[in-house]
């Protein structure tokens, strides 16, 4: 099995539209291909995120449409998911992934329904002069294990390491994490946002020693 994670960049579709146009077609098309383990994340509570905390919102997210992830038996079967993808949004960005379930969610819904809360994604660079064993293992024996402090209320966090790139407009991200939060509170304010502020200092210090946002 292999998984992989697609992000959407300036779909056409408005995006009170984006769940019936493009997520529910989509799934049923990532089923036909034998895809399991589907998920699809849509930027629908921004404005509220941006009222409440913009600092939350990068320059980037203003122009992001959906991020879609699943399983598939074989990578060989991803032409249709990518095509359906691409009639939607001006770009796509495909990338093979290994997960690593750091923090597993405990949670659980009825397929098809919304999971409560919220949940952050981040796309990690590695900086230019970083070398590759270098960045795994800060990412992995530091970062995550002070991340737990730095969000005392985050309810999962899934890393995922790129094995490789799928499409060729996509940049060169090292890896993609997906923080869930289990209310739109616990995102948007900082008191519950952030933990111990020796830790905040620490995350903050050490962060710019081996990835870029």
């Amino acid at each position: 099995m292999e998984k992989l994670i697609y992000l959407s960049w300036r779909s056409h579709v408005p995006e009170a539209q984006r769940l019936d146009r493009m997520a529910r077609p989509l799934v049923a098309i990532a089923r036909e291909c034998d895809a399991s383990a589907i998920s699809v994340l849509l930027p629908d509570r921004t404005e509220h995120i941006r009222e409440r905390s913009r600092a939350r919102l990068s320059p980037d997210f203003e122009s992001a449409s959906m991020l879609f992830q699943c399983w598939l038996p074989s990578l060989d079967r991803r032409a249709p998911i990518e095509a359906a993808l691409a009639k939607q949004s001006d770009a796509i960005w495909g990338y093979l992934v290994t997960e690593s379930n750091v923090q597993p969610e405990t949670r659980a819904v009825a397929e098809g329904e919304r999971f409560p809360g919220i949940t952050q994604i981040t796309l990690h660079e590695k900086p230019g002069g970083v070398a590759d064993e270098d960045f795994y293992r800060e990412w992995q024996e530091v970062h995550s294990k002070l991340s737990f402090d730095l969000h005392p209320t985050r309810a999962s966090y899934e890393r995922n390491a790129v094995a490789r790139r799928l499409t060729p407009d996509a940049p060169d991200h090292r890896a993609i994490v997906l923080e869930r939060f289990p209310t739109l509170e616990d995102f948007v304010d900082e008191s519950r946002y952030f933990g111990d502020p020796k830790v905040t200092r620490a995350v903050f210090a050490h962060v710019p020693t081996f990835y870029r946002f």
